[in-house]
């Protein structure tokens, strides 16, 4: 089993980091859920950048099915984004858990997926795992928790609500906001 993307760190990392953390406890901590709002950047939730106001644009791309893409593009001023911010202001409902230092944020529930949660990455079951497309190029998991990734502009932002089971897929392909 292999839960690369559980906590956004490289493979060999969350192979053995993100299990054993989830093994000792660190699971039962506070979580917290926010309903995002767009913000100061405006947001589109069809994923088109058509019509979003902004310098910048960025797109947050859901899975939380197979077969069920949500795809969401936020306008910024700066010329990066944090992920959390991006998240913010792309209106997705998200629930997390601060598992601190690199860890950062673990991403316990977008959307309502999963529909009711008491332990945020539970081992043995599905999780959100998190990719990072620069410009449309091909998905990669960051090698950061969440909370510390910076997106520059035309980058997406990708969660798939995935299996323990194997390596995690990430979803469709992105393309440049």
């Amino acid at each position: 089993m292999s839960r690369r993307s559980l906590f956004s760190l490289p493979a060999a990392r969350a192979a053995t980091g993100a299990l054993a953390l989830a093994g000792m406890g660190f699971g039962l901590g506070a979580c917290s859920s926010t309903g995002g709002s767009a913000g100061a950047g405006a947001s589109s939730s069809d994923g088109s950048c058509s019509g979003v106001s902004g310098a910048h644009h960025a797109r947050v791309v859901v899975e939380p099915s197979a077969g069920t893409v949500v795809a969401h593009c936020v306008g910024f001023a700066p010329s990066t984004i944090s992920a959390t911010t991006l998240l913010h202001d792309s209106g997705v409902e998200l629930g997390t858990q601060d598992f601190g230092g690199s860890l950062g944020l673990g991403i316990c529930q977008v959307d309502h997926v999963p529909a009711h949660y008491s332990q945020c990455l539970p081992s043995n079951a599905d999780y959100w795992a998190v990719f990072v497309s620069s410009d449309g190029k091909p998905w990669v998991s960051p090698s950061t928790g969440v909370s510390q990734v910076t997106l520059h502009p035309g980058d997406s932002l990708g969660l798939r609500y995935d299996s323990p089971q194997g390596d995690p897929a990430p979803p469709p392909a992105p393309r440049p906001a």
